[in-house]
């Protein structure tokens, strides 16, 4: 099972079409998705889940990104076989870059099913304590701003 759609390779190569008559083709692009999909697959099965993974969703959509960048940077490189090496368009390669910066994440047990994938919301200020009215501003004005 695949995490990705062909509309969300579609969505990263704009650009793009893909259809029965194009390089690649549509069908081509379906194997890579797939392709790009037993990757993760091996990745989780390799650290103790089972897949293909069904939940969270903060996770599942983390995974249809990896999975639609992956497919996208080789559905690039498919598109201009004529290249010697791979990324070597300059949206492939930032394709594979994107790609592999998330899977290595993946592989090194940074992003799990348990991780956090929230908001992350953060401000300005330092965390209160129980004891202040207002939070500490991380930057202040400079001694010599004179307030109005």
């Amino acid at each position: 099972m695949s995490y990705c759609t062909i509309s969300d390779v579609r969505a990263i190569n704009p650009k793009r079409t893909y259809s029965a008559t194009t390089t690649p083709t549509d069908t081509h692009v379906a194997t890579f998705i797939d392709l790009i999909a037993a990757d993760i697959d091996v990745i989780l099965s390799s650290r103790g889940y089972t897949t293909p993974i069904t939940t969270p969703a903060a996770f599942m959509t983390w995974l249809k990104l990896l999975n639609a960048l992956g497919a996208a940077a080789m559905a690039e490189d498919a598109m201009f076989p004529e290249t010697t090496e791979k990324g070597s368009t300059p949206h492939a390669s930032i394709l594979r870059k994107q790609y592999d910066a998330r899977l290595t994440k993946l592989q090194n047990g940074e992003i799990t099913p348990e991780t956090d994938l929230g908001d992350n919301v953060s401000s300005y200020y330092h965390t209160m304590s129980d004891t202040d009215d207002f939070p500490e501003p991380v930057f202040r004005k400079r001694s010599e701003d004179k307030e109005f």
